[in-house]
C-alpha cells in the first residue's frame, strides 16, 4: 500500500484523484449525493481536462501518490516577460525616433519601403517579415513606431501588476516582432537577446490560460476567469529553451577564443565588456587563481550541469535535482547581472530557467498570496476546465510540440556542427524566430578601445561627445543601467574591436551620419524636432549641442584601462579626494576633422588632425 505521509510532487499537475473531495463521507448529505451522481455523469469531460492540463502522467514508484503544482511558476514567469517587455518598449519609444525615425541615424522608413517593393502582397510580406506596418497603409511615420511603443508598455506593464491574458501576451509579441522588423536594416537591434525575447514571449502566450465558453458567450479574452494548471508540454519547451541557451553559449566558448581554454578570459572581461558597471571594478581586480575558477564554473553552469533541466519528476530524486539546475542557471545570471550592464540579456535568460522550479520552491507568502488571488486550494490543484478546452487545450500542446520539434532540427544541426558548418553564435533558421540558436561571448577582447567624438567650434578647442553610459570621461561614474538597454552605446562599443576602421566603415557606418547631423543641424539652427538623435546623447552633450555652436568633428580611438580597485575608489570618495575611474591613451585617429561644405556634404578639414 502507498505510505498517505508521504505525499510527494510529481509532474501530473492536473491529475489529483477524487479523495480530496471526501472530507465529508461519514455523513453524507443529499445535496452531496445529487452532487455525486452529477460528477459521475460529466466524469469522461473532466478526464480530458485534467489529461489535457498535464499531458503525461508520472507513477511514483511503490504506488506513492504524488502531484506537484507550477501555479507560482505561471505567476513569476508571466510577471518577468511582461517586465522584460516593458524595457524593451520603453527603450524603444525613448530611441527609437532618434535611431530610426525620419530625421533619425538610419531611418526604418527606407527599408520599410524597399520591402514594400519586393513582395506583391502585404500577406507575403508578413510572412517573411512580421511586422504590423505591412497593413498601415502608407509609409512609415514617427508616430507609428511611437504609438507601437506607448501600446506595448501599457500592456507589458498591466502584465507586471498581474493581468494573464494570452490575447495580451500574443499582442505583446507582435508589436516587438514589428518594431525588430523594421530595425533589421540597422545594427541597432542587431542582439541575440531581441529573438530571445520573442521566442520568450511567444511561449508565454500558451503558458496562459485558453478563453471558455459559456453558451455563445466566449470568457478570459482579456483576464482568466477560471485559472487552470499551467500546461505541462509548455513548461517543457521552457526547460529546452534553457537548455539551448545555456549549451549554445557554452558551445560558443568551447570553440571560440582560446583565452577560454586557457581560462584567461576573465583577466580582462570585465575591463572590456561593452558597458562596465561600478562592480565590475570589483570583478576585474579578483586574484587571479579566483578568475580561472570562474571560467571552470561557467563551463560548469552552461555545459555540465545544464541537463538537469531537462530531468523529469519521476521521484523525489530527479524533481530535487532539477530544481538543483533550475537554480544553478538562474543564479549564474544574478551573478552576471551583478558584474556588469547586459541590457535584458540576463534578465529574459533567468526566465526559461524558472520553469525547473515548482511552487513548493518559491517563499510560503508567495505562494499563499497567489493562491488566493488566483482562487487555488492547497489541496486542490486548479479550477477545473470544461471539456471542450481541455480537447483544445489537448490540440494546442501537440501542434506547439511537434512544431517547436521539427524547427529545433536546424538549431540543433548548428550546435553539433554536422556538415562541417562553423556554428553560429545568434542565429534564426526562419521567418517567425520561433526557434533560434543562442551564444554570447565567444570571444573576448584582450583591451578596452573607445571611439571618442570630439567637437569644435575653432578647431582649437575640442569638447569631448558623452553618451549615457559609455566610458568617456575618465572622472565619470560608471552607470547602472540594465536591464535598460543603451543601443547607441552598445553599438559604439564594436568600433573598438580591431580592426576598427572596419567596424567603423561597415556595421557601424552610422557614425558618419552623427557627425554629419551635428554639424548641419548647428549649421542651420535646426529645431529639437528635426533632431531626435540628441535623446540619444548624455544630457550634458544634448544640452551643449543645443546651446553652442559646431563646426568641426573628428573621432579618434583611445585605449582605455580600469584605474583602481572599487574599494580604493570608493574609500577616495569618502574622504572627498578626486576620483578618477579610467586611465586612457592615444591609439589612433579614426575620423580627422572634418566640417560641412556649402552643398550640405561632410569634407575633411583643411589642416592637420593634431592641429
Amino acid at each position: 500500500k502507498p505510505n498517505s505521509t508521504t505525499l510527494r510532487v510529481d509532474e501530473s499537475e492536473g491529475d489529483r484523484q477524487s479523495g480530496d473531495n471526501q472530507q465529508h463521507e461519514d455523513e453524507p448529505s443529499p445535496a452531496a449525493t445529487a452532487s455525486a451522481a452529477k460528477d459521475a455523469a460529466a466524469s469522461s469531460g473532466h478526464k480530458i481536462s485534467s489529461a489535457s492540463s498535464s499531458w503525461a502522467t508520472a507513477i511514483a514508484k511503490e504506488g506513492t501518490a504524488t502531484t506537484q503544482s507550477f501555479h507560482v511558476t505561471k505567476f513569476v514567469i508571466l510577471r518577468l516577460v511582461g517586465f522584460v517587455y516593458l524595457m524593451a518598449f520603453v527603450g524603444a519609444y525613448n530611441q527609437n525616433q532618434g535611431l530610426m525615425g525620419l530625421h533619425g541615424l538610419v531611418p526604418a522608413r527606407n527599408y520599410m519601403d524597399q520591402l514594400k517593393q519586393t513582395f506583391d502582397s502585404p500577406i507575403q510580406g508578413f510572412l517573411s517579415h512580421p511586422t504590423l506596418f505591412w497593413f498601415i497603409g502608407s509609409s512609415l511615420e514617427d508616430w507609428h513606431l511611437d504609438a507601437t511603443a506607448v501600446v506595448g508598455s501599457i500592456l507589458s506593464f498591466a502584465v507586471v501588476l498581474g493581468l494573464d491574458s494570452w490575447l495580451v501576451m500574443a499582442m505583446l509579441w507582435i508589436l516587438d516582432f514589428s518594431i525588430v522588423t523594421v530595425a533589421e536594416g540597422n545594427s541597432f537591434y542587431a542582439y541575440g537577446w531581441e529573438s530571445q525575447l520573442l521566442e520568450t514571449g511567444f511561449l508565454s502566450i500558451w503558458l496562459c490560460d485558453l478563453p471558455s465558453f459559456r453558451g455563445y458567450a466566449i470568457q478570459g479574452m482579456f483576464r482568466d476567469t477560471s485559472p487552470s494548471a499551467p500546461s505541462l508540454p509548455v513548461l517543457w519547451l521552457f526547460r529546452w529553451l534553457c537548455a539551448r541557451i545555456s549549451i549554445g553559449a557554452g558551445l560558443i566558448k568551447l570553440r571560440g577564443g582560446e583565452c577560454w581554454q586557457n581560462k584567461t578570459c576573465l583577466y580582462y572581461h570585465f575591463e572590456s565588456q561593452p558597458i562596465p558597471s561600478p562592480m565590475s571594478f570589483f570583478f576585474h581586480f579578483l586574484p587571479k587563481g579566483a578568475l580561472r575558477r570562474a571560467v571552470d564554473l561557467d563551463f560548469f553552469v552552461q555545459l555540465y550541469s545544464i541537463w538537469l533541466v531537462l530531468l523529469p519528476g519521476f521521484n523525489w530524486y530527479m524533481t530535487n535535482l532539477r530544481r538543483l539546475g533550475g537554480f544553478i542557471q538562474a543564479g549564474f545570471m544574478v551573478n552576471i547581472i551583478l558584474s556588469g550592464n547586459f541590457a535584458f540579456l540576463t534578465h529574459v535568460t533567468i526566465i526559461p530557467a524558472l520553469a525547473c522550479l515548482d511552487d513548493d520552491c518559491y517563499p510560503r507568502w508567495l505562494k499563499n498570496n497567489v493562491y488566493q488571488s488566483r482562487r487555488i486550494r492547497s489541496d486542490q490543484s486548479a479550477v477545473p476546465m470544461c471539456p471542450k478546452i481541455g480537447i483544445l487545450r489537448l490540440f494546442i500542446d501537440l501542434c506547439l510540440v511537434s512544431t517547436i520539434g521539427m524547427l529545433s532540427v536546424p538549431v540543433l544541426t548548428n550546435l553539433l556542427q554536422i556538415g562541417e558548418k562553423h556554428q553560429v553564435m545568434n542565429g534564426s533558421f526562419s521567418s517567425f524566430k520561433l526557434v533560434n540558436t543562442y551564444g554570447a561571448f565567444g570571444s573576448v577582447g584582450e583591451a578596452r578601445y573607445e571611439a571618442i567624438i570630439s567637437l569644435s567650434s575653432d578647431a582649437q578647442s575640442w569638447t569631448e561627445l558623452e553618451l549615457p553610459c559609455k566610458p568617456g570621461n575618465t572622472k565619470r561614474r560608471p552607470c547602472f543601467c540594465a536591464p535598460y538597454h543603451y543601443r547607441l552605446d552598445w553599438n559604439i562599443w564594436f568600433i573598438g574591436f580591431k580592426p576598427h576602421q572596419s567596424m567603423l566603415q561597415r556595421r557601424e557606418s552610422w557614425v558618419f551620419e552623427l557627425i554629419h547631423k551635428i554639424l548641419l543641424g548647428s549649421d542651420t539652427n535646426a529645431t529639437i524636432t528635426e533632431r531626435p538623435w540628441l535623446s540619444l546623447l548624455d544630457p550634458s552633450s544634448a544640452d551643449f549641442l543645443q546651446h553652442g555652436i559646431v563646426k568641426y568633428a573628428k573621432v579618434d580611438m583611445y585605449r582605455y584601462r580600469m584605474a583602481d580597485t572599487l574599494w580604493i575608489i570608493a574609500s577616495k570618495w569618502q574622504r572627498g579626494d578626486d576620483v578618477i575611474w579610467w586611465n586612457r591613451e592615444f591609439e589612433e585617429t579614426l575620423i580627422r576633422p572634418v566640417q560641412i561644405m556649402q552643398n550640405g556634404n561632410l569634407a575633411y578639414a583643411n589642416f592637420d588632425s593634431h592641429e
